[in-house]
């Protein structure tokens, strides 16, 4: 039985809307379900924090190109079958770390998950968009955090606690991931009356670029603070807990984008500027609370800094996300959402490459130090820029 599209917008969430959600949510936590068990492939492979950001900085080398060919194949053919090549893509990374053998598996793994990643984050937010358009930003923000949260919280757990951690994380991986893909089939498509597919780069309409690009760079900041928790604070905070615990690792992760998913509920009561506002004041203090935690070596501190990190990143982006779904033509979303993504990504990739780099040279704990000066101040530009939008609005 074919699920139609919610088009009334009197429903707040319906069947189909569940389905795509749940898929987003399960894509983010099988490609990060990872995240916490680094550590031990790195004792494993004899490899550092260097190799690790390389391992995150393919994931996002993949990601673009197939964000860019699949969001606008999406807004032509439709979105289903880029979701269903995304999660074949999905399904051999996870067999690629299954049957890793070698540090360059784990390449490979990544690097099929960014093309699954790529294929699915666009077409599924716009197939979600088109589907239940009252609803769509802030569902869209919910799974994708939700799913990022809980994959480190399922890896660490259960790398921690029961046996062959490098195998059975990715066979429940793979569940989770082929339950919401196979009741995909009966939700209905978009259909368009110019099928014809002539590849370009996204481009934006001029009236909408100035807040496209604010709002693309709210996101920035707020999934790149989430790029420091998803690669190298699960390391860190093992070492100032003093705890031999992966799954610590993958509980920081989760209570930061878990306070996350929270508050992208509760920033629905907030004006969309106001949201994003709030949003990057609260990533900025988030980022103060590490540095001290780091430079006073403390846990306590460094946990405040991830709770505040974490409503930082729930009013920035579901912020961000609802004024992207308030601006984009419905005959463009797959392009808008492919270049909104594509700022994320860099957002997730730059900064974890630019830690590494900083650590091969002047060492992690300066790296940081260096990396959180400088996000500060770019924070407070993109602050700055949030008022005077206000003000001339």
């Amino acid at each position: 039985m074919e699920i139609k599209k919610n088009n009334s917008g009197n429903s707040w969430i319906n069947a189909g809307s569940v389905i795509i959600v749940l898929l987003l949510f399960s894509i983010m936590a099988a490609s990060n379900v990872t995240a916490p068990i680094y550590e031990l492939y790195a004792l494993k492979y004899h490899f550092g924090p260097f190799i690790i950001t390389d391992i995150f900085a393919i994931y996002v080398l993949m990601l673009i190109p197939s964000l860019l060919f699949w969001g606008q194949y999406s807004d032509k053919h439709g979105r289903k079958l880029p979701i269903a090549i995304g999660v074949i893509m999905e399904l051999i990374g996870l067999l690629s770390f299954l049957f890793a053998r070698n540090v360059y598996m784990l390449f490979l793994a990544r690097a099929f998950m960014g093309l699954a990643s790529g294929a699915i984050a666009g077409p599924g937010s716009a197939l979600l968009f088109n589907y239940n358009r009252k609803a769509g930003a802030v569902l869209t923000s919910i799974g994708t955090s939700a799913g990022t949260a809980t994959g480190p919280l399922i890896g660490g757990i259960m790398a921690q606690y029961l046996p062959y951690p490098f195998r059975l994380v990715y066979l429940l991986s793979i569940i989770l991931v082929l339950l919401p893909a196979m009741a995909i089939y009966p939700i209905k498509d978009i259909s368009t009356k110019n099928p014809k597919l002539i590849l370009h780069f996204p481009s934006i309409d001029r009236e909408v670029i100035r807040p496209f690009l604010l709002s693309s760079f709210v996101a920035f900041g707020a999934w790149s603070i989430t790029a420091f928790f998803m690669s190298l604070a699960p390391v860190y905070i093992i070492k100032l807990s003093g705890l031999n615990s992966i799954a610590i690792g993958g509980i920081i992760v989760f209570l930061m984008l878990g306070i996350a998913s929270i508050f992208q509920i509760i920033s629905l009561k907030f004006k969309i500027q106001n949201s994003m506002f709030s949003g990057m004041v609260f990533i900025i203090f988030a980022i103060v609370f590490i540095l001290i935690a780091i430079i006073r070596n403390s846990l306590y501190i460094f946990i405040a800094g991830t709770l505040l990190a974490g409503i930082g990143q729930g009013f920035a982006f579901t912020g961000a996300t609802r004024e992207i779904k308030a601006i984009a033509p419905p005959e463009k979303t797959g392009d808008m959402l492919a270049n909104y993504y594509i700022i994320i990504y860099t957002g997730v990739g730059l900064p974890v490459i630019l830690l590494g780099l900083l650590d091969k040279i002047i060492g992690l704990l300066q790296g940081i130090i260096f990396y959180g000066l400088a996000f500060i101040a770019f924070s407070m530009v993109i602050g700055f820029l949030l008022i005077m939008e206000d003000f001339k609005d």
